[in-house]
């Protein structure tokens, strides 16, 4: 009995040993792999799958605004060392193989992947980076399965905006912001990832430009790994819906050039312009510029306000046609007529005019813009009858634009006038409007008397391109009959014909406009600055047709320029000589009359200066030479080859070093090019000439104020511009 229970313990024992030993061997050997295996469980989840942001595009179709997405990949290097030891390969040379997959596919340098995969603990995720792009990705998961490499983890990261065409209608296309960066930290989860439009046109159509989002179902095992499994559910992200613009990238481009420029010979401290088809009510060019612009960072820039549309100011003398419209519309004035339009006085106020006149037709009137002439033509009109028709004009109100950021400006009601508001807002004091108010009242005059809706979209098309809604013209109203209208754009062309603005007059194609100065409003009081103006130019072009209606303001521009005849009036023929001159423009056909004062422009790139010099001259053109004294190669021009333009068109030639020229040696009492350079790389090119450094930004040297090639001296100093 006793040896029984022996022989039973024994067997007992020897079975539990052999247990403890198999499970000692199953738990801690692992020699089939279980403890892989125990990891490979399926997990179900939805993936959130972001819509990328619509496109901007030009009336023409160039593209202004697009979207690049970035993604984020990780490696799970435990995963990788378990595939390595079952390849029985070193861990080092698994890594290797994982990093040269990478690289290969990607921007992503093979040493920079190792680095970050030897990081820290080696048996945990990391991450590699989160700026691969979609194509990049594409081709990273392809050759993980080729190659049947594990480990392997992507997310969505990122959208960023690319700007096509760098800062050209920067203020009007705006700015986005990130509202998540993928991460909550109070869920301590995903969030949803959106870019939000924060102002110009990516705010005002935000919810058309933003899409709708997506999922889908997936499954994945314990590696993060997306397993096949069968009647996974998803919906398809709605991308965002594209906008195509009404505006003419060439026609934005001319404008903002031509404001810059302006800004800087006039000293102004901003500038608007709008470039208005009044048939339509299509906005073909909505630029304003500020004097600090061109220090600005360009994302910086994005997000200032949108000048023509937010900035408001006195119309001064251009409101005057507005004022004598009505009069004209309701026979209460005569255009054969005499009005006295000497010194006038009325109870304590003193009305007068720069220059005497004694008496004047309505033509007349507007021609030599006298204050008193247009001041006793609103008294018949009555307060009433004006304060209709400048609402009828759009004044007081925001425009159907509905842009971000847009203001109604400043139109007194009725019951709020006092008795002097009727003569001051005949000739434009008391009132503020915006630059895009006054182009859509001048179209009224240009049309025929039709009160155009303006719009800035001409269409919204879906990514393949096709139209999902466009935009007609629609008249909202009429504000005067086509007669009257024909009158007053008679006055308006006799103002460039005979009146303030004879030196804009061109020989090739008929103009009309009317100039404006109006003293600003010292704020927080009734008075006016007695040097702070507002220079105005609204112009019409033909005159026979009227194809497009331009406005040009300066604010505070210097002293000498404070007159628009001085300065916004320039500004418009630089504007005009340039728009007809582009080759797909049809206003002006190629006539006897145009190519009798026009020829067409030679191709001088490539071309030493002297024998650039001596073509000029033979055709007749003006020029001017930009470029460091020791250049000789022309290597730009502006008009470009192949435009016709007129004889008395001012040509740029800019000369520099030509591309087959050998590498730069800069020589004692030259300046250096430094652009492209850090700053501390500048600093030190130039600290080797001598040269004293003034730096006006961060990062990289974008312009220097001392061309590279020019002559120096200890005492030179070179301001340089830099951005990131």
């Amino acid at each position: 009995m006793r040896s029984r229970y022996l022989s039973l313990v024994v067997i007992f024992g020897a079975i539990a040993l052999l247990w403890s030993a198999y499970l000692f061997n199953i738990q801690i050997l692992d020699p089939f792999n279980f403890a892989y295996l125990r990891r490979v469980r399926y997990t179900p989840r939805k993936e959130i799958r972001i819509p990328r942001r619509g496109r901007i595009y030009d009336t023409n179709g160039q593209l202004l605004v697009s979207s690049v997405t970035h993604y984020q990949i990780d490696i799970d290097r435990n995963a990788v060392n378990t595939w390595a030891s079952r390849k029985a390969i070193k861990q080092t040379d698994a890594f290797s193989e994982v990093a040269s997959v990478i690289s290969e596919n990607s921007s992503l340098s093979k040493r920079a992947i190792l680095r970050r995969l030897n990081m820290g603990s080696k048996e945990s995720s990391i991450l590699i980076s989160n700026k691969i792009t979609e194509a990049e990705l594409d081709k990273i998961i392809a050759a993980f399965a080729d190659k049947n490499l594990p480990g392997l983890i992507t997310n969505f990261s990122s959208m960023n905006r690319i700007y096509a065409k760098d800062t050209l209608a920067a203020r009007l296309l705006g700015a986005v912001s990130e509202e998540s960066n993928g991460y909550d930290p109070e869920t301590n989860s995903k969030s949803l990832y959106k870019l939000s439009g924060i102002c110009g046109i990516e705010a005002t159509y935000d919810k058309t430009l933003s899409g709708e989002y997506g999922w889908r179902e997936i499954v994945l095992d314990a590696n993060n790994n997306p397993m096949p499994y069968p009647d996974l559910h998803e919906k398809v992200p709605k991308h965002g819906t594209d906008l195509y613009l009404t505006i003419d990238a060439n026609i934005q481009g001319i404008v903002e050039n031509a404001l810059s420029e302006g800004i800087e010979q006039y000293g102004a401290a901003h500038a608007g312009a709008v470039v208005m088809d009044p048939k339509t009510g299509r906005i073909l060019a909505l630029a304003g510029v500020s004097n600090k612009d061109k220090y600005e960072d360009p994302n910086l820039l994005r997000t200032k306000s949108n000048i023509p549309v937010s900035f408001m100011f006195e119309p001064g003398s251009t409101l005057k046609p507005m004022s004598v419209l009505p009069a004209l519309e309701y026979k209460l004035i005569k255009p054969t007529e005499y009005i006295d339009c000497s010194t006038y006085r009325i109870g304590r106020r003193v009305i007068s005019d720069a220059h005497e006149y004694d008496r004047l037709t309505p033509r007349g009137i507007i021609v030599k813009s006298s204050n008193v002439g247009v001041a006793k033509i609103a008294e018949r009109v009555g307060k009433v009858k004006l304060y209709e028709e400048y609402i009828s004009l759009g004044f007081g109100q925001k425009t159907a634009l509905n842009l971000f950021g847009e203001s109604s400006g400043l139109f007194a009601k009725l019951d709020n006038w006092d008795g002097y508001s009727l003569h001051s807002l005949s000739f434009g004091q008391s009132i503020s409007v915006t630059a895009v108010q006054l182009a859509i009242a001048y179209s009224a005059i240009a049309n025929g008397g039709k009160m155009m809706r303006a719009h800035i979209i001409d269409s919204f098309r879906d990514e393949q391109g096709n139209i999902i809604e466009s935009f007609e013209p629609s008249v909202l109203r009429q504000v005067a009959s086509k007669a009257t209208c024909d009158t007053m754009l008679s006055y308006i062309q006799d103002v460039v014909d005979d009146g303030t603005a004879t030196h804009i007059k061109l020989d090739y194609i008929s103009l009309g406009g009317k100039t404006g100065t109006a003293e600003k409003n010292v704020e927080g009081t009734k008075g006016y600055s007695s040097n702070k103006y507002n220079a105005v130019f609204a112009g019409i072009l033909p005159m026979e047709d009227p194809r497009m209606v331009i406005v040009v303001f300066y604010d505070e521009p210097d002293h000498n320029y404070r007159f628009g005849s001085m300065s916004a009036a320039p500004t418009f023929q630089k504007i005009v000589e340039n728009v007809l001159f582009m080759p797909d423009c049809d206003i002006l056909p190629y006539n006897e009359r145009l190519l009798q004062t026009s020829l067409k422009m030679p191709d001088f790139t490539g071309m030493n200066i002297n024998s650039a010099e001596r073509n000029l001259s033979r055709y007749g053109f003006t020029y001017k030479v930009e470029g460091p004294d020791s250049a000789s190669v022309v290597i730009d021009q502006f008009p470009k080859a192949g435009i016709i333009v007129d004889k008395n068109h001012p040509i740029t030639l800019k000369i520099g070093r030509s591309k087959d020229a050998p590498p730069e040696v800069v020589s004692a009492g030259t300046m250096p090019d430094l652009t492209g350079l850090t700053l501390r790389q500048a600093v030190k090119k130039a600290s080797e000439q001598g040269v004293i450094i003034r730096i006006m930004g961060s990062g990289i040297v974008r312009k220097q104020s001392l061309m590279p090639g020019s002559r120096i001296s200890s005492s030179s100093v070179c301001i340089l511009e830099a951005s990131i």
